[in-house]
């Protein structure tokens, strides 16, 4: 019975992410909605600085295609396409069915993500006036508040059980992964 349920809320959490993926993908092809989408975010008190990184993460192929410091919009887009292919190496821990195993693959996503968007930041930092920079901190520190926030109350869904951490870096992943795309979609030159 446990074994069911832990299938099916992996299972759940697959789809959620597969609808985060058309999600980003919508984002990088979507026109004139991307500046309302980056505002859209609820705000609430910070939790870091503007671009909090987790623990770094180990040493894997996936997490080198993150995008450099420098670049256009078109090889950002490229370089995010490339790190979400290379999740792929995640795969064998999630279909596991071990719930540890499960919450170790969601972390390093997220890492590998969360990762590509402080590079994000960092380019957009050389690349945008001063003015537009100081607006996109402010609604990055917002941001932040929205993604832990998402991320906790989506766990609470499961909370007391083994899934709740589970849920919670995953879903921190997800939308992480949609944010980078919205950066470089709406800022990025």
């Amino acid at each position: 019975m446990k074994k069911a349920l832990l299938l099916t809320m992996l299972m759940c959490s697959v789809a959620l992410a597969g609808c985060g993926n058309n999600t980003a993908q919508n984002t990088h092809s979507a026109g004139s909605n991307q500046a309302e989408q980056a505002t859209a975010a609820p705000s609430a008190p910070a939790t870091a600085a503007p671009m909090e990184t987790a623990a770094a993460p180990a040493a894997t192929p996936a997490a080198e295609q993150t995008p450099a410091a420098s670049g256009t919009k078109e090889e950002y887009l490229a370089k995010l396409d490339a790190v979400e292919a290379g999740l792929s190496d995640l795969q064998e821990q999630y279909d596991s069915g071990v719930t540890a195993s499960m919450r170790e693959a969601a972390s390093e996503e997220y890492e590998r993500w969360d990762k590509a968007l402080n590079e994000i930041y960092a380019a957009l930092k050389q690349q945008l006036p001063e003015s537009e920079m100081a607006e996109l901190k402010e609604k990055q520190l917002e941001w932040i508040t929205y993604r832990d926030e998402t991320a906790k109350k989506a766990s609470l869904e499961f909370e007391g059980g083994t899934m709740e951490p589970l849920e919670y870096v995953a879903v921190l992943g997800s939308v992480t992964k949609d944010r980078c795309y919205e950066l470089v979609n709406i800022y990025m030159k």
